[in-house]
């Protein structure tokens, strides 16, 4: 290898943004939005600042290779569909709005005390319950 072909992370943050890395970044912001997550909530996840997180999904920064499995796992995607190598796999891109929001609160669920998941899942239980009675 020249020393010519050595590149720091530096200096390629310094490069113009390609279209590939421009792709990754539309396809990241698409998939969290789809997903329901706020740019903020993943920042939270991550623990990354919004400003870099806005600059890797303007495609103004590569994204490090070492965050692409974390921004996957916490978007609920696979690497290879992130990177655009695997077809984006039928969910959430194709939810409607009222099913977004709905996914939205489950996400929250799963932030409660275990006893406040367990009577919320006591009340959706009876909920269905009724329902398939009806």
């Amino acid at each position: 290898m020249t020393t010519q072909q050595i590149t720091t992370v530096a200096d390629e943050n310094r490069r113009e943004p390609t279209d590939k890395t421009r792709r990754i970044a539309r396809r990241l912001a698409s998939m969290r939005k789809s997903q329901g997550i706020s740019q903020n909530e993943l920042c939270e996840k991550l623990g990354l600042t919004q400003s870099m997180m806005s600059r890797y999904e303007n495609g103004e920064r590569r994204i490090p290779s070492e965050l692409l499995a974390d921004f996957a796992a916490a978007i609920g995607v696979s690497a290879d569909e992130l990177l655009g190598l695997e077809a984006v796999k039928k969910n959430a891109q194709e939810m409607d709005e009222e099913t977004k929001k709905l996914w939205k609160k489950f996400q929250q669920f799963s932030k409660l005390p275990e006893h406040d998941r367990r009577a919320v899942t006591r009340l959706i239980n009876s909920l269905s319950r009724t329902k398939k009675a009806s």
